[in-house]
């Protein structure tokens, strides 16, 4: 019995420094790693038109996925520039609002008035500078939904219209 004892204590303490051993070399490989920033976003100007639309009509569904950065110090502090329209940064937050989202998936999900579900319309993808557009046709009153899940360095984002449908059952 004393036997079996010591040899389990044996092998719990090599196993304990063996531990000490891993342990700091992963605990300084951790503290190397950079910590994972997702970088802000937003559907911006989303928007379901025509609004009212008569029942099987088609309805055009846009907006930009926008991504927010940093402004450089040279942005910030200007005065609008009225010939390029570049609207600099707020100074207060120093960020800035750009559509360089290109290429991300936009899910389009739509929800009936009075119910709970929402039902997969469409996936469509962003253009060079973040927009995104699509038509669908029109059956019913109710909400589109449409959500950017996120990608590698960049942040979930969504946004919804109400879409008054009407004429014939």
């Amino acid at each position: 019995m004393m036997r079996r004892l010591a040899t389990a204590l044996a092998a719990a303490t090599l196993s304990a420094s063996a531990l000490a051993v891993v342990v700091p070399a992963q605990a300084a490989s951790a503290a190397v790693a950079e910590p994972r920033h997702d970088e802000t976003t937003r559907i911006a100007g989303f928007h379901a038109d025509p609004n009212p639309v008569r029942k099987h009509h088609r309805i055009s569904l846009k907006g930009q996925l926008q991504v927010e950065q940093e402004c450089s110090p040279s942005e910030r502090g200007k005065a609008e520039d009225y010939a390029t329209s570049h609207v600099p940064c707020d100074e207060r937050t120093r960020r800035d609002w750009t559509g360089e989202a290109a290429g991300q998936k936009i899910v389009v999900l739509f929800r009936a008035a009075g119910r709970h579900k929402w039902h997969y319309v469409d996936t469509i993808g962003t253009g060079r500078d973040g927009r995104f557009y699509t038509e669908v046709p029109a059956y019913t009153t109710g909400t589109f939904r449409v959500i950017f899940e996120g990608a590698r360095g960049l942040a979930p984002a969504e946004a919804r219209d109400w879409v008054k449908v009407y004429g014939r059952r």
